[in-house]
């Protein structure tokens, strides 16, 4: 089989680049390789669908506010012969608590992300109690809310992409890729599970968590590697006023899910590797006592449900790598290593290669600092403050 473009992996940012390929119309044949297109075990679904423009780093802040705009848009922008895609959208806002003494930093970020055109308050003690006061502040230095910051449902928004790519004509195959072949100036070929091979023009990585492995067969080295997640599922028993996202230096994070509320506290002593049991006492003994500090109401809550979900994360600098692999085999473009930002950036990430692969350059955002050659000089490109 041949085609003009082969996408490895069809998660939210595989699919969200063959639909911006797709949809400017100059890509040809474009061919994405998922062995699951069920996505059991993928990322996406398992995630919490946030979308903030709270970054320190000018791209990370830029790719938010493009995947605000365009998740706003998603129902009906990505409707397929009139029928809607829906993906909850639902704004209501972020809140990143400084309860580890780094409140300057919170400060210096809140600063550069106003100029950026992000729109929030920062919190004093006093004013965070005011506007949350089911929140236990008095361990609390400073806190920033954004209200135009969002979540969606990332499955529903998983399942859009995919579907409006295929209408446009891209070709999704379940399959997976057992060996990626170059001939050492261009990747050639991909020989799949099922026997066949795939020659293509232009080689595309964006396989989650397993893009380390796959890229590895064509001899690319990713700083790549799966970091498990657990969320869980929880009501409160008593009442509690609407609440935003919130995030928290010491890492907790939840925010409202329906009638309930859904989140975690990421165990990061736990050594990379591919984990989709939750730890048995992982909520009872960490999550459940950092959530009832923060909100005393949650004391008393009722757990539902538990699992496991994994970030791609790229151990170097927490980082998105996307671009060419430039200096090696130039027609490999790569789009990985999210370290958990893969839903709210995938939008952005998938216009900007799009442009890259067909015109040779970013129009939209420049990614460049993204790119791979921080890799190559072990020159990490880091959020600072909540990442």
């Amino acid at each position: 089989m041949d085609c003009d473009i082969l996408i490895i992996g069809g998660g939210i940012v595989g699919s969200s680049i063959a639909y911006h390929l797709a949809r400017e119309g100059r890509g040809g044949e474009i061919v994405v390789v998922e062995p699951d297109p069920t996505y059991e075990f993928a990322a996406t679904p398992r995630g919490n669908g946030g979308i903030r423009q709270l970054f320190s780093l000018p791209e990370n802040i830029a790719m938010a506010q493009y995947g605000l705009a365009f998740f706003r848009e998603f129902e009906t922008a990505m409707a397929v012969d009139g029928e809607p895609a829906p993906i909850g959208f639902q704004r209501r806002g972020y809140l990143l608590v400084s309860d580890a003494g780094e409140h300057r930093q919170m400060e210096r970020n809140f600063r550069f992300q106003s100029a950026q055109g992000v729109r929030a308050d920062c919190l004093d003690r006093a004013a965070l109690g005011a506007r949350f006061p089911s929140l236990r502040t008095d361990d609390v230095a400073l806190a920033v809310h954004s209200p135009d910051d969002a979540w969606i449902d990332p499955h529903a928004a998983l399942q859009g992409f995919r579907r409006k790519a295929r209408s446009l004509g891209v070709r999704y195959l379940t399959d997976r890729v057992v060996d990626w072949q170059g001939d050492g100036r261009l990747a050639r070929r991909a020989l799949l599970a099922s026997g066949e091979t795939l020659e293509a023009g232009v080689h595309v990585l964006a396989a989650g968590a397993w893009s380390a492995e796959v890229a590895a067969q064509i001899g690319l080295q990713l700083p790549v590697e799966p970091m498990s997640r657990e969320t869980y599922f929880f009501r409160a028993t008593g009442e509690i006023e609407d609440l935003p996202f919130i995030k928290t230096e010491t890492h907790l994070a939840f925010r409202p899910e329906g009638t309930g509320f859904t989140g975690g506290l990421p165990a990061w002593e736990v050594a990379p590797g591919w984990t989709f049991e939750v730890s048995p006492g992982g909520f009872e003994e960490r999550v459940w006592p950092a959530l009832a500090r923060r909100v005393p109401a949650l004391e008393r809550l009722k757990l539902e449900r538990g699992w496991a979900g994994h970030y791609a994360r790229n151990r170097l600098d927490l980082s998105a790598i996307i671009g060419a692999w430039s200096g090696s085999l130039d027609n490999v473009y790569m789009a990985v290593g999210f370290s958990g930002h893969g839903i709210m950036h995938a939008p952005a990430a998938g216009r900007a290669l799009a442009e890259l692969i067909l015109d040779r350059r970013y129009g939209t955002l420049d990614l460049d600092r993204f790119g791979y050659a921080r890799v190559r000089e072990n020159a990490p490109y880091r959020e600072q403050g909540i990442v």
